[in-house]
């Protein structure tokens, strides 16, 4: 073992002293550094946050410095103190690691629901990229919290036209299953990426078949442009109606699949659910 890593094991052991102690030996910088980043990130795992940042401000690289402020402000974050890991954050050098570290607090903020203030740090997220992940993040905690307009508002900020495309599918999910169909619809026609938009139908046709509405289902299943994904939407729906003791129906829909793959699983499908029912039938007599 070297002595690096023997450092970073005494770290995990919580044998915080006697590996800052052997990390103060190392006499290549980036190997110091690099080792301090492992005794700072124990520390902070440990909740001892305090020496946590002392240890860190004693890394000379700064990208070891960087990646270790950010695990520092991430286990602040799990400990529920957003305000200390904002201020760790900021002092972050690297802008790529700061960004990341922002939108995981923003995550954890919104999870929270505090979605005020994590669309707040989310906006002062310099990359586009990262700064489009962390609003459809906070999109998605909204709609989890049923709060669908806020979410959509968040959304549509999305600078990312990939991201946004995302984001509005599981908006779109998270209506469907709150059995608003309608709405779900109107915001998967504001889709722009095709692939995407035909996931996000296919999810809706899949809510309306469990909800029994298998017309409807149906029939947002035929305008499905992707190939691929409306045949699983119909396998999807052929197996809501088997469960619901639609058999005949169900067959009859399983073999209008074009992709011969989902077609098997879709009649599969429904004859291990007419087994079921069957067996639950008999032991029922």
């Amino acid at each position: 073992m070297s002595l690096k890593d023997h450092i970073r094991a005494m770290a995990e052991a919580g044998q915080f002293d006697l590996a800052f102690q052997a990390a103060q030996k190392i006499k290549v910088a980036w190997v110091r550094s690099e080792a301090f980043r492992f005794i700072a990130e124990a520390m902070a795992e440990a909740g001892q946050f305090d020496r946590a940042l002392q240890v860190a401000q004693k890394i000379e690289v700064a990208g070891e410095r960087s990646l270790a402020l950010r695990f520092i402000a991430e286990a602040m974050v799990k400990a529920g103190q957003f305000d200390r890991a904002l201020q760790v954050a900021q002092k972050i050098e690297v802008a790529r690691v700061r960004s990341e570290a922002l939108r995981d607090i923003a995550y954890a903020m919104a999870k929270a629901g505090q979605f005020d203030r994590a669309f707040q740090v989310a906006q002062k997220i310099e990359g586009e990229w990262v700064r489009s992940k962390a609003l459809r993040d906070i999109a998605y905690a909204m709609a989890e919290a049923g709060q669908f307009d806020r979410a959509l508002q968040v959304a549509q900020k999305i600078e990312d036209e990939w991201v946004r495309s995302w984001a509005l599918r599981f908006i779109a999910y998270a209506m469907a299953e709150a059995g608003q169909f309608d709405r779900a619809l109107q915001v998967a026609q504001k889709i722009e990426v095709a692939r995407v938009r035909s996931e996000a139908l296919s999810g809706i046709a899949y809510a309306m078949a469990k909800a029994g509405q298998f017309d409807l289902a149906l029939q947002v299943a035929q305008k499905i442009e992707g190939a691929r994904v409306r045949s699983e939407a119909l396998r999807d729906i052929a197996e809501a109606m088997a469960k619901a003791g639609q058999f005949d129906l169900a067959v009859e829909v399983a073999e209008t699949i074009d992709d011969p793959t989902a077609r098997l699983l879709a009649l599969a499908a429904i004859m291990a659910v007419k087994r079921s029912k069957g067996g639950q039938e008999a032991e029922a007599k």
